[in-house]
């Protein structure tokens, strides 16, 4: 199995939290979900930290079957289809944001 992780690293812009999450839960998730390739997708929101992490705002978690499938995602025309939604959301939000894929074992 495949994951690959996208970290939104930084904040929502003051008043507009709220307005970040619901479009990250309502829009991007679901979407994400029916790209190609696709097995599941959730969004992580940090409840407690500890040991002084990174200002990690959300992580977005999408896992695969195989390398192929992630491939297909990264070049689907669903995920091009997104991206003037990401933009929007990230139009709310002080930060970037960064993937890293991994390998389950």
């Amino acid at each position: 199995m495949l994951v690959r992780s996208a970290f939104w690293i930084g904040t929502p812009h003051a008043g507009r939290e709220s307005d970040l999450a619901d479009a990250i839960d309502t829009k991007l998730i679901p979407a994400m979900r029916r790209f190609p390739g696709v097995q599941a997708v959730h969004a992580l929101w940090p409840q407690r930290r500890e040991d002084d992490p990174p200002s990690i705002y959300c992580q977005v978690v999408v896992l695969f079957e195989s390398t192929e499938d992630m491939q297909a995602m990264l070049q689907s025309d669903e995920r091009a289809a997104l991206r003037p939604q990401v933009g929007a959301a990230m139009a709310l939000f002080d930060g970037r944001v960064s993937h890293i894929d991994y390998q389950a074992r």
